[in-house]
């Protein structure tokens, strides 16, 4: 045996009681009975011991039992995982049992479970027991990323098909109908159908780790940046009025933080001189430039919007010409003659001369439009260049505005002093609080350019284009054993005949009709028959799959009820069973699990069933408990005692 299957399914009561359910390896196990008997906990409780958020076992399975468990075996190795069963009103228990190794015995009382842990612990246990290991949790304080992470709850969605699920519109695998665990399912699938691997996912990890930290390392830059530029405007300030009072020279636009914080230290040191007070030349020469450039900019923006306006008339041009010239084509129908009409042939001798106006007219339209045709991108390029120009002009504006002011504010401060040695002194102290509260430039972030390298190597690492096509490949294969079930289970139109086509993002089925070929989707199958098939055949068609990848999934599947649709209807004397179509589109979905068990070498199949076929041998033979309320027979027998500490 080389996948996991379940040998017990057990439950603990006071005063030592145990219900020991036993399952046979790599065969089908059917538990039929009565409504209310407890078939449908099975499900639950094996979910339950592999970590569940909550506990969903029946009212009275809490009130009468302290714990339950499930034993695992893969060849010589076991391994038993277990949980506190609540007590009514109480969600879940957060601790677990999990005990490996040979011989394993089923315990009785809670006191002999081993392996208490935490419930994330247990999991981890389990899933380096099946095989799901290697990825360690992310360390990223992205939530969602780290709830994206394979575990032991995401395989569940290939094993379970309960009564919620099996006939489902809408919902593929279990889980997928939950909006806080299809996510996980839909990211993980790719690992269990090995298209990545440990190594690939951690690799893929880092990548998005890198992108982030990349993002946010380009985001604090453009901060840095921003800040620079108030560093720099801020400094030019001062020492443009330095320049003007003789401290130093000129400073240039084009200069760096770092040489304006040399200039900026310069005046700080230097010795007050003579100099003097702002000239009232230079102001009105900022003005006039100031005036001749806001005439420019105005001429400017006329000019584009003349352009605008041009390109718009342009527009309706064209259209009135294309109208124009398909009124004239019927000028393409005119027969050309000298003196007869062009139209009925009837002698005349306006017809030629008439027919001859008209293509001219087409021709004069013609060469317009491809006027309009050649002229439009020149105008369009014209327009974008006045815009650039436009915003050239505002920036030089904005520059003469600014000096405008700084010559201002100089003229004022230099009247309140009454010397220029105190104007300096004063220009000094502005110089060297400003150095003081921005002692350095920014400093530059991280080397983006190593960043972006190891990105672009993880990149070449991962290929994407290979892992797409293993992807492709699965949904394929997939595909082929999801048709090849398919067409054994008894459907009704649309379906019958049909191919199914699989794709896992996001999980769905495509059905290609037969003889119309149309394409229908899930919700297109109109019948709880072909919702039934289809969840039957999936299920068989990925453990297929799973079982030849060696994927980490147990070689398991629990169905509930898949009679549902059909209802068959017998008495507790099997002879007294009618055939029908029900029975027999029923009996046709028990030959396809008990052959398709044998087909798929260690697949164990749970069947939980209300209906009993006690003339078919395989089924009875199969049948490992059957309760029903005249034996008063359940999962928890009636006799057991009421736990004291439940409502």
């Amino acid at each position: 045996m080389s996948r996991w299957n379940i040998s017990n399914i057990f439950f603990i009561g006071e005063g030592g009681r145990v219900r020991d359910l036993p399952l046979k390896l790599g065969e089908v196990n059917i538990f039929t009975g009565a409504s209310g008997t407890g078939k449908s906990t099975l499900i639950k409780a094996i979910d339950y011991c592999l970590g569940s958020s909550k506990c969903e076992l029946a009212a009275h399975v809490k009130r009468h039992s302290l714990a339950v468990g499930v034993k695992w075996v893969l060849g010589d190795a076991q391994m038993i995982t277990a949980r506190i069963v609540p007590p009514v009103g109480q969600a879940t228990s957060t601790k677990m049992y999990v005990s490996n190794g040979r011989n394993l015995p089923i315990p009785s009382h809670v006191e002999q479970l081993q392996g208490l842990t935490t419930l994330e612990a247990a999991k981890g246990f389990i899933e380096r027991a099946f095989g799901i290991a290697g990825v360690p949790p992310d360390a990223s304080d992205d939530k969602t990323a780290r709830k994206w992470r394979p575990t032991v709850r995401h395989a569940t969605a290939y094993m379970f098909v309960p009564k919620d699920v099996i006939y489902n519109e809408t919902a593929l695998l279990h889980g997928l109908d939950q909006a806080d665990e299809a996510p996980a399912i839909v990211e993980t699938m790719p690992y269990f159908l090995r298209v990545v691997s440990e190594d690939s996912v951690l690799q893929e990890r880092r990548l998005r780790d890198l992108r982030k930290q990349l993002e946010r390392e380009e985001r604090r830059q453009r901060v840095r940046q921003a800040a620079g530029s108030d560093y720099k405007k801020h400094a030019l300030r001062l020492l443009h009025d330095a320049s003007r009072s003789g401290l130093c020279d000129t400073p240039s636009q084009e200069s760096s933080e770092k040489e304006l914080e040399g200039v900026l230290k310069r005046v700080q040191r230097s010795a007050s001189r003579t100099g003097s007070n702002p000239d009232e030349s230079e102001l009105g020469k900022l003005y006039d430039t100031r005036r001749s450039l806001l005439s420019t900019l105005e001429k400017t923006k006329r000019q584009s919007r003349a352009t605008s306006s041009a390109l718009q008339d342009m527009v309706g041009f064209e259209g009135t010409v294309r109208r124009q010239y398909e009124k004239l084509k019927i000028a393409e129908h005119l027969k050309p003659a000298a003196d007869t009409c062009p139209v009925c042939d009837s002698p005349t001798e306006r017809g030629a001369a008439i027919s001859e106006a008209i293509r001219h007219s087409m021709a004069v339209i013609r060469s317009e439009s491809v006027a309009v045709e050649n002229v439009r991108p020149r105008l369009i390029k014209h327009k974008d260049s006045l815009g650039m120009e436009i915003d050239r002009l505002n920036r030089q504006v904005n520059e003469v505005d600014e000096r405008i002011k700084t010559w201002i504010r100089q003229s004022e401060e230099a009247k309140q002093l009454n010397t220029l040695a105190q104007y300096h002194a004063n220009l000094q102290g502005k110089v060297s609080q400003f150095l003081e509260m921005n002692p350095t430039t920014p400093q530059p972030g991280a080397d983006l350019g190593v960043l972006r390298d190891q990105i672009q190597s993880l990149e070449g690492q991962i290929d994407t284009e290979a892992k797409e096509k293993l992807l492709r490949f699965a949904e394929r294969k997939v595909s082929e054993y999801l048709s090849e079930a398919f067409g054994q289970l008894p459907t009704v139109a649309p379906c019958i005949g049909a191919d199914l086509q699989f794709s896992s993002r996001p999980p769905d089925v495509a059905i290609i009709e037969q003889g119309s070929r149309a394409v229908l989707r899930l919700h297109d199958a109109g019948s709880d028959e072909n919702y039934l098939a289809i969840h039957v055949a999936l299920s068989f068609a990925l453990q297929k799959y799973l079982g030849e990848i060696n994927s980490p999934v147990p070689a398991f599947l629990a169905f509930d009820q898949i009679s549902r649709p059909y209802y068959p209807q017998r008495g507790e004397d099997e002879s007294t069973i009618e055939e029908n179509e029900e029975v027999s589109a029923m009996r046709r979905h028990l030959d396809f699990l008990f052959n398709e068990t044998v087909a798929q070498k260690d697949l164990q199949v749970l069947l939980i069933e209300h209906a009993f076929f006690g003339d078919d041998p395989r089924y009875v033979a199969a049948t490992r408990m059957r309760w029903n309320k005249l034996s008063e027979d359940a999962l928890i027998p009636r006799n057991w005692p009421r736990r004291p500490d439940t409502i």
